[in-house]
């Protein structure tokens, strides 16, 4: 396998989880009860967003992203054997198909990490 394809599986791997991750810390600080506060900054947060108007449709996009990064792993899980079926190969239309195969893993990345980004904004 190549280098190029070894990158791209691990940046669509790791967006994929970091997206995960996000998405999981936003829904666990939006879905906080008085009972689970465990220190002063979960008092804050949890005062925050009873006073706030500003996170009321944020829980829906992170379920969402969660959703999305499953299946983004489903599917870098899939091309990730799609490329190792096309390593033995040597020939032209075997580079062309791999090269398709890196672009979508480039382009699952690239959306994983700006919901990511939103995420966090």
């Amino acid at each position: 396998m190549s280098r190029d394809v070894t990158v791209a599986e691990e940046r669509a791997r790791l967006a994929a989880a970091d997206l995960l991750a996000a998405a999981n810390e936003l829904i666990a600080r939006l879905t906080m009860k008085p009972e689970d506060t465990q220190d002063e900054v979960d008092a804050a947060v949890l005062s925050r967003r009873f006073t706030s108007y500003a996170l009321s449709g944020r829980l829906d996009d992170a379920w969402k992203d969660v959703d999305f990064a499953s299946r983004a792993r489903t599917e870098i899980g899939s091309i990730s054997a799609s490329l190792s079926g096309l390593s033995a190969a040597v020939n032209e239309d075997a580079a062309a198909a791999q090269a398709e195969l890196i672009g979508r893993l480039d382009a699952l990345a690239a959306e994983c990490e700006r919901r990511a980004v939103v995420l966090r904004s």
